[in-house]
């Protein structure tokens, strides 16, 4: 009979790497872990400001990010760039590949490693792997659904609405993942968090300090310490159960 690897070991093994993220079937084989861990190959760390890959881009990999964060940036028609999203320790980047071509570029907001799975190689042990293929195509449909959720709770919502929203978010997505979900340092700039939000980074930085004078938060640069959780998701209304920004 095959040993099986139980994903509790696996969590153990991966607790520091975004790869636990993939290592969701619920057994893996000592063969198939083995055969899972060849295909992925290290990637020497990004700096801060560095490009991962860039829109038009051929897709040839998704990346699981160990450290760092990073975000995704679209060109628009009148050459503005819009942040379309960021991604934090355990998440997988390049899924706006699936049509074969990246639709953003995606830059580090600092110092970033990641790991890459070769679409090729992934796909061909997927095949082999029912398994893992299940949990590659639900990892992907989940980020493609959290996306869009919560560009559809950011719109038409009061700017005091769409910061709480996106702190909730980013807190949610934190502790999923084993940080803290009260005290975290923001990763991206104030004006990174304006433009995603569709603000302008002066309401960012006014909004802020409400939330600091009403005893919400309390921030120091971008250390943010989330005092009053019920009072910040009272901010965004009724629909509170965003988790992905």
């Amino acid at each position: 009979m095959t040993n099986l690897i139980n994903l509790d070991s696996v969590k153990l093994s991966c607790k520091n790497c975004s790869l636990s993220e993939l290592c969701l079937p619920r057994c893996l084989s000592q063969e198939d872990l083995v055969r899972f861990e060849k295909i992925i190959a290290q990637r020497p760390p990004l700096p801060k400001g560095g490009t991962l890959y860039h829109s038009g881009e051929k897709a040839s990999a998704l990346y699981a990010v160990k450290s760092g964060a990073l975000k995704s940036v679209v060109t628009t028609e009148d050459g503005e760039e819009q942040i379309v999203g960021f991604h934090m320790p355990g998440e997988l980047i390049g899924f706006d590949g699936v049509d074969a071509v990246h639709n953003c570029t995606v830059v580090c907001l600092e110092r970033s490693s990641v790991c890459e799975l070769p679409l090729n190689d992934l796909e061909e042990l997927s095949r082999e792997v029912p398994s893992l293929h299940r949990e590659v195509y639900t990892v992907m449909r989940r980020e493609i659904s959290q996306e869009q959720s919560m560009l559809l709770l950011l719109a038409r919502r009061t700017a005091e609405s769409r910061l709480a929203t996106f702190l909730i978010s980013l807190s949610s997505r934190l502790g999923s993942r084993g940080f803290s979900e009260s005290e975290f340092n923001l990763s991206m700039s104030r004006h990174d968090i304006a433009n995603y939000l569709g603000l302008a980074a002066e309401t960012i930085s006014r909004l802020i300090s409400k939330f600091q004078e009403n005893g919400i938060l309390a921030v120091n640069r971008r250390r943010v310490i989330i005092l009053d959780r019920a009072a910040l998701t009272d901010k965004i209304g009724h629909q509170s159960g965003v988790k992905s920004a």
